[in-house]
């Protein structure tokens, strides 16, 4: 809507210039005029309140003065007053509504702003019922009618929409707003709007905005909210953050003058690192980068920025971590994300697939409304969708982020404007849900001294192969993994001097969140006699043919044997007590063989494997239940 406040400037001032050369008015009074003129010295020199004086003084004296009627408009419009601006131009228009038609188009703009839609449809119609000579301004009036049209619809089948507002011990008398949440919505950071020097009463009022922090207690409430700790907070506004998934890691907005991104990492002691400015390849000098959400994994860093080579205003960007641990050049998301209009307020859900955003520039009912965009097979970005009526408005909506169960979100609200912004949150409807996506976490050790030890952890979808999330753990192993439901998962850890650890998630049809998984990965050193059970390898039922979700950690095995050209192998298929014994010595003998041709077939030396059947001779669990039955049926290697 901002370009077309300025058309409406443009407008006025082709309006002011005409009255200023013809020196030609609708009124007589040479008073009134000489302060008709003054006031249009004034507002050339962007005096807006002397500007106004002396239009009311003028209109006092011809109170059917249209050009001051008009004029006045404007000003009230520039000051903010959208209800002020609409009288003045309905009474220009009482007086003659076909002096100046442009009028119309800019009611229409007004009216949207404040959200009468069918009124601002009517004023655009009447609009063009003038054929105006600007093919540019009939366009714009042609699509405003409908984005009028896409409002009123909206509020015809509105979505649900809940807001509750979270509670004191966050929200206070000062603005809160910009939620940001880890994936176990125990731990919420925030922004918050402070005086600088509130000693000095309101006329020395200065404000600046500052990290807040609130932990959810037992009892599910949200503890008091408290400063994030040094060294994050300073006299400079620091805000628009986003929280790691596993909590211990902060990219905020730091600006000063222009706008740039910093990270702070949580230390063993529990305190913050001091902050580090992000590099050149996602901040620049002379524009602003701000708002960063970043990925459950930690990889990819969403943020937006006006920096050129992008389609709008701001647009959406982001960068991706190297395997050295450096950030990748930025990319703009595109024109499927990004309109010639400002998108801001990205949130990268923890499914990673699903991206929340606010936009001007796709069809909506205001300035910014919030829209949702999810990511197909090939992993480029579906068209957005808009979030619906309640959930935006004719006023500018943004900041909303969704927690990892995918059912509740967060945003800030002026909803009741006495106290201030505020963080509210409310059950998210189906429709535009992410993924609901729990987690697993854990630390991984070095399986004979207990030591941590630094790993990179990857989960991928068995199916398709795609790595969903690739994450490494903190200095301390420990880590959490981001697990969205209805799919069937590999979680491969791995070490440089150590075998792969491999884990098995088969969450199809599962969509219960409120359990996260625990799983302690030990790493055992290459070294003569360890073991490792390949928990992602497959066959058909009652075969020794491998089905093709194997392939992710057979290559796993291959990459070790590639890595380590002297290690031999032993690989052992196991079975259940189920079935003929010799049957089953043969079929883990098949099965054992299986893998050992697909890593021949991959180059491997054959006289570097060795395969064998045990059948059900060397069970791990009883065979009393299904479940103890299928981690007897294996498939193990053993460094020979």
């Amino acid at each position: 809507m901002r370009q077309h406040f300025l058309i409406i400037i443009l407008v006025l001032v082709s309006l002011i210039a005409w009255g200023q050369n013809k020196k030609k008015y609708t009124v007589n009074s040479k008073r009134a005029i000489a302060l008709y003129d003054s006031a249009l010295k004034a507002y050339n020199q962007t005096d807006l309140y002397t500007t106004k004086r002396l239009l009311e003084e003028s209109l006092s004296i011809e109170p059917n003065f249209i050009e001051a009627h008009l004029v006045l408009s404007q000003v009230y419009m520039e000051m903010g007053e959208a209800n002020k601006s609409i009288e003045y131009i309905l009474k220009a228009q009482s007086i003659d509504k076909d002096f100046h038609p442009r009028a119309f188009f800019t009611l229409g703009l007004l009216y949207f702003s404040i959200g009468e839609y069918q009124k601002a449809l009517s004023s655009y119609e009447t609009f063009l019922s003038y054929r105006d000579k600007s093919a540019n301004m009939n366009n714009l009036a042609s699509k405003n009618i409908e984005r009028c049209r896409f409002a009123l619809d909206q509020i015809a089948h509105p979505v649900p929409f809940a807001p509750i507002i979270i509670g004191k011990n966050v929200n206070t008398d000062l603005d809160e707003y910009w939620p940001s949440l880890s994936a176990d919505e125990r731990q919420l950071v925030y922004t918050v709007r402070l005086p600088k020097n509130p000693d000095k009463g309101i006329k020395g009022l200065k404000w600046q905005e500052d990290l807040y922090i609130s932990y959810c207690n037992e009892n599910s409430n949200w503890d008091k909210g408290t400063p994030v700790p040094p060294p994050i907070n300073t006299e400079f506004n620091e805000g628009a953050q986003s929280v790691s998934a596993d909590g211990k890691t902060i990219y905020f907005t730091v600006c000063r003058g222009v706008c740039n991104i910093y990270q702070s990492v949580l230390e063993p002691d529990g305190s913050w690192s001091i902050p580090q400015k992000l590099p050149p390849t996602i901040n620049t000098e002379k524009y602003s980068e701000k708002q960063p959400s970043i990925s459950p994994d930690g990889r990819t860093l969403y943020f937006v920025s006006n920096r050129p080579g992008g389609l709008g205003k701001f647009d959406i960007w982001k960068s991706e971590k190297q395997p050295d641990g450096t950030w990748g050049n930025a990319v703009n998301l595109g024109n499927v994300i990004n309109t010639v209009e400002s998108e801001q307020s990205p949130f990268i859900h923890f499914d990673n697939q699903t991206l929340y955003f606010s936009s001007a520039g796709h069809m909506g009912m205001g300035d910014q409304d919030i829209f949702v965009s999810r990511r197909d097979s090939t992993g480029n970005w579906l068209t957005p969708v808009n979030l619906g009526y309640p959930i935006n408005t004719h006023q500018s909506e943004e900041g909303l982020i969704v927690n990892a169960k995918g059912n509740t979100a967060y945003y800030s609200s002026d909803i009741n404007p006495e106290y201030g912004r505020d963080i509210l949150t409310f059950e998210l409807y189906p429709k535009v849900r992410p993924t609901p996506t729990s987690f697993v976490t854990g630390i991984a050790r070095n399986k004979k001294t207990l030591e941590p030890i630094r790993t990179s952890i990857k989960l991928v979808e068995l199916k398709n192969q795609n790595e969903r999330m690739v994450i490494e753990t903190s200095n301390d192993g420990t880590f959490l993994v981001c697990l969205p439901t209805d799919k069937r998962y590999g979680l491969f850890a791995s070490a440089p001097g150590f075998l792969f650890y491999s884990e098995h998630f088969d969450l199809t049809g599962y969509h219960s969140v409120d359990k996260p998984f625990r799983r302690d990965i030990l790493l055992q050193p290459i070294e003569k006699g360890e073991v490792i059970i390949l928990q992602n390898v497959f066959f058909a039922f009652n075969s020794h043919a491998l089905l093709p979700e194997s392939t992710v950690e057979l290559n796993k095995l291959l990459d070790v044997l590639n890595q380590n050209p002297n290690v031999k192998i032993e690989i052992s298929g196991h079975t259940d007590d189920v079935g003929d014994d010799d049957y089953n010595l043969k079929l883990s003998e098949r099965r054992a063989k299986a893998v050992a041709d697909y890593l021949i077939s991959k180059g491997v030396n054959p006289d570097r494997l060795k395969w064998i059947g045990y059948g059900k001779t060397k069970p791990i669990a009883p065979n009393t239940s299904a479940k103890e039955r299928a981690q007897n049926r294996r498939t193990e290697v053993r460094i020979l």
